[in-house]
């Protein structure tokens, strides 16, 4: 499923297509009446050729009522389209602007003193003591874990 199927409710997706599919049925309706109209005009004697135009004036005002039904959908579409594109330009905006900055402000975590660690002499060939190092260690450790306990 894409995203698009996702973000819009059930339906909109085909509702252009729809109204296509619509709007070439009505286009071929017309194109019938006249051909049939435009045979029948010199075949059909007064009476019968004005029951026949009485015919067509219904069937072309049920042509109306589906060509309104569409324009009104299609405005529908053209609105929702306008929402959309209202909402992901508001969207844009935001995320330009505060791209870079955090929601909440992030509490610095406190300075530590510097350890004076035992300076070695690379030329006593003594072992360096880490036990400082560790300490400092698991005390930075410690201190992160309580900052995001507390998150």
């Amino acid at each position: 499923m894409s995203s698009v199927d996702r973000v819009h409710p059930e339906g909109v997706v085909d509702r252009p297509e729809d109204a296509v599919r619509r709007l070439l049925r009505l286009k071929k309706a017309v194109a019938r009446s006249r051909a049939t109209l435009a045979a029948e005009a010199s075949l059909l004697d007064p009476a019968s050729l004005s029951k026949r135009a009485a015919d067509i004036a219904t069937e072309m005002g049920l042509w109306e009522e589906s060509l309104e039904d569409i324009r009104v959908e299609l405005a529908e579409l053209i609105a929702d389209c306008d929402r959309w594109r209202i909402a992901h330009d508001k969207l844009r905006e935001r995320i330009d602007r505060h791209a870079l900055e955090p929601r909440t402000e992030v509490e610095q975590a406190p300075r530590s003193a510097k350890i004076a660690s035992p300076r070695v002499q690379a030329s006593s060939g003594e072992s360096q003591d880490f036990s400082a190092i560790d300490l400092e260690l698991e005390r930075l450790n410690a201190s992160m874990l309580a900052a995001f306990s507390t998150e």
